[in-house]
């Protein structure tokens, strides 16, 4: 099997890390691996724990900084590190147990150039609030219409991708925070790649937790520039595979 990189984005994680990292080595025993951990700006004790598990381990390593970017430009920095033909990207808060990243990797292999959960599938097990559901489904409506973006979920934290897509998408993706996963769902589509969607189980730790409002607008806005650079400006448009 090729190399796999695990890009695993942490802010703030310093309570889960530790865990969510031996539970991802304990899953990929036996295979060519690196887990590259980027601590996206976190203002509690995850840059320390992160130290210590690449002191522990000679396939973890670090990419940090100081000021909080962004998931997208968290993953973005990870992959300039990594070096394995398969890439990973897996949240660090363990919301998805790394017991699925082997299926998704497995599927991945059967001819397909991204594989990514999905909360909607038959087979998804999904704990979650009811806003949160709400939300989610108004959301993939939204891309659906507007993007013509035909995947059932782009929001889950669990996806990997030949390397040889990321390498052609990134250069086109310039949102680094709320709809990141959304622009880079729809350069990797209009390039032609073959996406796969698998069901997924989530349960997200902070069950009751309240939506946050202006995480929503800022995600609105960024999807709206998505679609005036796609469908306006044509921004995404270039060589096919």
């Amino acid at each position: 099997m090729p190399k796999i990189s695990i890009l695993m984005p942490a802010y703030n994680e310093g309570e889960n890390l530790r865990k969510a990292v031996i539970e991802t080595m304990k899953e990929l025993k036996g295979l060519d691996y690196e887990i590259i951990i980027i601590n996206d700006g976190s203002r509690d004790n995850t840059p320390e724990v992160a130290r210590e598990l690449c002191e522990s381990f000679r396939n973890v390593q670090l990419v940090s900084y100081s000021k909080n970017r962004g998931k997208g430009y968290a993953l973005k920095k990870g992959f300039e590190k990594s070096n394995g033909e398969i890439i990973v990207f897996f949240d660090a808060d363990l919301d998805i147990p790394p017991s699925q990243i082997k299926r998704f990797i497995k599927f991945l292999q059967n001819g397909y150039d991204v594989v990514i959960g999905s909360k909607y599938l038959p087979g998804a097990r999904v704990r979650y609030s009811e806003k949160r559901r709400l939300f989610s489904i108004w959301y993939r409506t939204l891309v659906k219409l507007l993007l013509k973006l035909d995947v059932s979920d782009t929001q889950v934290g669990l996806k990997v991708f030949k390397r040889e897509v990321l390498e052609k998408a990134f250069s086109k993706v310039l949102v680094k925070k709320y709809a990141f996963d959304v622009e880079l769902l729809t350069v990797i589509n209009m390039y032609g790649y073959k996406i796969y969607e698998l069901p997924i189980k989530i349960e997200h730790k902070s069950f009751n937790s309240s939506i946050n409002y202006r995480a929503i607008a800022r995600m609105f806005l960024d999807t709206a520039a998505i679609v005036y650079r796609k469908n306006i400006l044509h921004y995404y448009n270039g060589d096919k595979r």
